[in-house]
C-alpha cells in the first residue's frame, strides 16, 4: 500500500476519533459544567457567605413568574425577570406574547410573581396588573432578531423588602469582562432533582463575547435602535469554543466578528429554558448593574449541537439601548 494511502487512512481514523470525543464532549453536561454540582449554582444566587461581597451581585431582586395564557391559576410557563423599581419588573416580551402561539397576550390575571430563592416555598408571592411590551413587540416579535424583545411587568402592590436592582445606561460595556447571569431556568430533569418541583433560584458566571449595535425596528412611523450582548458556554478542557470557532450559522452573524477565550470560568453554564428574561450583571462604575436581558440562544452554533450543552450560546437584549423607554415608563 502506497504511503499516501496510508497516511490518508491514519488522518481518517483520527478524524473520526476526535469527532466522536468532542460529541461525547458536548453531550455530557446540561446548563453547568460537568465538573460542578447544581447546588453549587443554587449557593451563589442565594448570596450567603463567601458569596455576599461586593465580587457578586446582590441576586435577590431575579424574581421568577408563573402563568397561564388563559388567566387560569394553572401554569402553562414559568420565567425569570429582574425587579428594577418596587413596582416594576423587567423581563422578555416573547414570556408574555409570542404571535405564532398567542391570539393576544397572556392575561394578568393568570401571571404570580414569586420572590425568593426556593419558588417551592417562596417568600412571597405577588399579582401583577399591567403589562408593558416595547414598542416594536407585538407587531415585530422574533426572539433577539431585532433587538427588542423586552417587557415591563407592573406589580399589583410594590415589593418593599428587596432593594431593585440598578439598570445600566452606559453603553461601555466591555467584551472579555466577567459578568453573571441568574434566573428560573428547568433543571428538574436533572438527576439530583425532584422532577415535580420547580427548580431553585442559579446563578452563572461567564465572560461577555460579543456586543452589538445598531438592530433596528419600526412601528407607527417611529424606528427604534436597540443591540445585543452573547456569551458562549466554554467547556473546561477549552475545546469547545464556539464563538471562536469556524462554523458560523445565521444567528451567529447577527453577532458579528469578534473571538471569545477558551478558558472557562468557576461558575461557568448556558442558560436553558425558564431562564428567559433574566437578567445579565455586570460592573460598571465599581456597580453590579442589570446590561441584559435574556432573550434566547442562537440555533445550532455547530454540529452535534445539544440545547445547554457545551458551545450554547446566550443572547441578550442590551438594556442600554432601552433605557430611556424604560424610565419613562416606571418613573
Amino acid at each position: 500500500m502506497k504511503k499516501t494511502h496510508l497516511l490518508l487512512i491514519l488522518f481518517f481514523i483520527i478524524a473520526t476519533f476526535n469527532s466522536c470525543q468532542k460529541e461525547t464532549i458536548y453531550n455530557i453536561t446540561f446548563g453547568i459544567r460537568h465538573d460542578k454540582n447544581l447546588s453549587d449554582y443554587e449557593e451563589v444566587a442565594t448570596n450567603n457567605s463567601p458569596y455576599n461581597t461586593s465580587d457578586y451581585p446582590d441576586f435577590s431582586p431575579v424574581i421568577m413568574f408563573e402563568y397561564s395564557l388563559d388567566g387560569s391559576q394553572n401554569a402553562d410557563y414559568v420565567a425569570s425577570g429582574v425587579l428594577i423599581s418596587p413596582d416594576w419588573i423587567l423581563t422578555a416580551g416573547h414570556n408574555f406574547y409570542v404571535a405564532q402561539e398567542q391570539n393576544e397576550p397572556a392575561p394578568v390575571s393568570g401571571i404570580t410573581v414569586i420572590v425568593g430563592n426556593n419558588p417551592n416555598n417562596p417568600i412571597n408571592t405577588y399579582t401583577v396588573s399591567e403589562l408593558v411590551f416595547f414598542p416594536t413587540w407585538i407587531e415585530i416579535n422574533e426572539d433577539f432578531l431585532n433587538a427588542n424583545d423586552i417587557c415591563l411587568v407592573k406589580l399589583s402592590s410594590p415589593i418593599t423588602n428587596i432593594t431593585p436592582a440598578e439598570i445600566n445606561f452606559e453603553t461601555t460595556e466591555t467584551i472579555g469582562e466577567t459578568l453573571w447571569y441568574c434566573g428560573f431556568g428547568d433543571y428538574s430533569q436533572h438527576f439530583d432533582q425532584n422532577p415535580d418541583l420547580y427548580s431553585n433560584k442559579h446563578a452563572i458566571e461567564n465572560i461577555l463575547d460579543r456586543k452589538v449595535n445598531g438592530i433596528t425596528s419600526t412601528t407607527g412611523g417611529t424606528t427604534y435602535t436597540g443591540g445585543l450582548l452573547a456569551f458562549d458556554f466554554d467547556s473546561p478542557t477549552g475545546e469547545v469554543n464556539s464563538l471562536s470557532d469556524d462554523e458560523i450559522y445565521s444567528d451567529e452573524e447577527l453577532l458579528g466578528d469578534g473571538t471569545s477565550s477558551p478558558t472557562a470560568t468557576e461558575f461557568e453554564g448556558a442558560t436553558i429554558p425558564g431562564d428567559s428574561g433574566g437578567p445579565i450583571f455586570m460592573k460598571i462604575d465599581n456597580l453590579w448593574k442589570v446590561c441584559g436581558i435574556l432573550s434566547g440562544g442562537t440555533n445550532d452554533p455547530f454540529d452535534e449541537y445539544i440545547e445547554g450543552g457545551y458551545g450554547d450560546i446566550s443572547v441578550f437584549i442590551r438594556v442600554s439601548n432601552h433605557a430611556d423607554w424604560i424610565y419613562s415608563i416606571i418613573q
